[in-house]
């Protein structure tokens, strides 16, 4: 393996775990807008589920359910900034990741160019030291 080779195969590693560390990156971020989410509909399940029954209630009993469902609707709106934000930046990674595919991709493409090359070359090389010798047009070889 010539020294181009070699060098085109250590960008192509370097591209490979450029790659690699944007994937975890997106995982991560969608793990991230998974659990935002997941704890969005907890809250609303709470809230739901924080309804009064029907039936004769006192007037702190009214009282902490409203207060429960308003401190549950705050915290649904609070987490609305965090889940939008997190939701850009899974979609911002994963136009990283689609980049870094394309780049390992390229120069994939460009290292099997190049090794074609000067394998070529190589050959050319070969052929042009090589000695021809000159048939004879007459007769019996001797």
């Amino acid at each position: 393996m010539n020294k181009n080779a070699t060098r085109w195969k250590r960008i192509l590693a370097v591209r490979a775990i450029q790659r690699q560390m944007a994937e975890i990156q997106l995982n991560k971020c969608a793990a991230e807008v998974a659990n935002l989410t997941e704890l969005g509909h907890r809250i609303g399940a709470i809230r739901s589920a924080a309804q009064p029954v029907s039936g004769g209630h006192n007037g702190a009993a009214l009282r902490s359910v409203c207060e429960l469902t308003a401190r549950l609707d705050n915290a649904q709106q609070a987490l609305a900034n965090p889940k939008r934000l997190a939701i850009e930046t899974r979609d911002r990674q994963q136009r990283a990741v689609v980049l870094a595919k394309q780049s390992e991709m390229i120069v994939d493409k460009l290292a099997d160019a190049i090794t074609a090359k000067d394998a070529k070359l190589s050959e050319n090389r070969r052929s042009g030291t090589a000695i021809f010798r000159k048939q004879n047009s007459g007769g019996a070889n001797l």
